[in-house]
């Protein structure tokens, strides 16, 4: 479980997410998009995880008796994913000044255009959520848990994955004042920040994959 954590920490760095969240908090009615964008990006993972671990569960190469697949999935993935993290570093050291933005522009015209279509970004963004859930379906489905637990358990890992835009939603409902003031502080920490949040995130978990998958073929 611990290893689930690690991997669903690191992907709420995904750098689709942020944007999100940076796009959100500058609209006027910011609780309404992240509650719209969050509902449809826990119904699409959910499907398409619950489905991809019955897959997998089903596969040859989860249930070969060698367990090469598994390894060689988390190095591939790893490597994916450092490499992910130096394009990042090398798209910024290009980048001018007023073009180092990472917000998609196509994501910022669907979040201002309202709620109904920041359904639809949660759903199109959450179809193929970054490399690293991947991981951790593969983890899932090769624990062979129940149904309601596997439910479970694929549910927790994207309630984490989503928590940059859980926290201040949950701050709106509570005490949306209070929170407008705190999140006005946290979204430019955020936008100062992202970039090399996203980068150190993809970089350690993709590290953290590839000595994870060596170790048990080694093992």
């Amino acid at each position: 479980m611990v290893d689930l954590f690690v991997l669903a920490v690191a992907s709420a760095f995904w750098p689709a997410l942020i944007a999100v969240v940076l796009i959100s908090l500058r609209a006027p009615h910011p609780g309404r998009l992240m509650a719209s964008f969050l509902v449809a990006g826990l119904l699409t993972t959910t499907t398409i995880g619950l489905a991809i671990i019955y897959a997998l569960g089903r596969s040859p190469a989860t249930s070969d008796p060698d367990r090469t697949f598994g390894p060689v999935a988390q190095i591939v993935v790893g490597s994916l994913a450092v490499l992910g993290a130096a394009i990042l570093v090398h798209r910024h050291s290009r980048a001018r000044p007023k073009q180092d933005d990472a917000r998609p522009a196509w994501i910022e015209r669907m979040l201002d255009r309202g709620a109904p279509l920041a359904f639809v970004a949660g759903v199109v963004l959450n179809i193929i959520p970054g490399v690293l859930p991947f991981v951790a379906l593969k983890d899932i489905a090769e624990m062979d848990l129940g149904a309601a637990a596997t439910v479970a358990t694929v549910i927790g890992f994207y309630l984490v994955m989503f928590a940059f835009i859980e926290v201040p939603l949950l701050g709106y409902v509570v005490a949306p004042v209070r929170t407008a003031r705190a999140t006005a502080r946290f979204n430019a920490w955020i936008d100062r920040n992202a970039h090399s949040l996203a980068v150190g995130a993809l970089a350690i978990a993709g590290v953290y994959l590839i000595v994870r998958g060596i170790a048990e073929l080694t093992g």
